[in-house]
């Protein structure tokens, strides 16, 4: 049954390329590649998921465990009562197994924007400490930084100018990159004078691949004005 189903995903892929490039019908092309992809993951991908307990006695546990040895204990017990750890470990397992197909890294970006903004949801209905979102990212795995994006996302007063600059710099993803890149853009008018530049210069010192989404957002923050705005009389 999983081969029929990857055939059929295959087939899929198959179909939406040929939308896209020779009969030039965009929206077809759009659905059909989506759910290819939606095919390819669940015959590649949910029996390695049904390997593994993310129910809150499982693995999702030791997620919310390295939040609190982290530093973030209330995020730790809101990312539990959420769902978000079980969500957060299921994408982990997913992202693993996807990792060296390049026709699946579209499936894998998705993923990760979506982890992203089921963290900006929470962080913007629950208050966490910004010194916990600071200890996510410094301390925490992967996972757990690209958790601590989304809530600064959410709750912009727990944004750290330092912090984002190092996600550009030194980031554990690409995506984590792209996503740094876009909290930074989003959150420009919170910036005084000083932090803007400071961000500039470090996404300028920064070798962003040529022709990617993360370069291309990087051209855009360089080209937000410096000066805040001042407000009309």
């Amino acid at each position: 049954m999983r081969f029929g189903i990857a055939a059929v995903g295959v087939l899929a892929l198959i179909t939406g390329g040929v939308g896209s490039f020779v009969l030039d019908s965009d929206a077809a092309a759009v659905a059909v590649l989506a759910a290819g992809t939606a095919l390819l993951i669940v015959a590649v991908v949910l029996p390695r998921l049904t390997e593994f307990d993310v129910r809150k006695d499982g693995v999702s546990l030791k997620l919310t465990q390295e939040a609190v040895t982290s530093g973030a204990p209330v995020a730790a017990a809101v990312m539990e009562n959420s769902g978000l750890s079980r969500f957060a470990i299921a994408y982990e397992i997913v992202h693993a197994e996807l990792r060296g197909d390049p026709g699946l890294d579209r499936a894998r970006v998705h993923l990760q924007d979506v982890l992203v903004e089921r963290a900006r949801a929470m962080a913007f209905a629950s208050k966490i400490p910004a010194a916990e979102v600071r200890a996510l990212f410094l301390e925490g795995s992967p996972v757990l930084r690209i958790l601590g994006i989304g809530f600064m996302k959410g709750d912009p007063s727990t944004a750290d100018v330092a912090l984002l600059a190092s996600a550009v710099a030194a980031p554990a993803s690409a995506n984590e990159q792209f996503q740094t890149l876009a909290v930074i853009e989003q959150l420009w008018s919170r910036w005084s004078r000083d932090e803007r530049q400071y961000l500039q210069s470090r996404i300028r010192s920064t070798d962003f691949p040529p022709g990617t989404d993360r370069s291309a957002r990087a051209a855009g923050v360089l080209d937000l004005p410096v000066e805040p705005r001042t407000p009309r009389p």
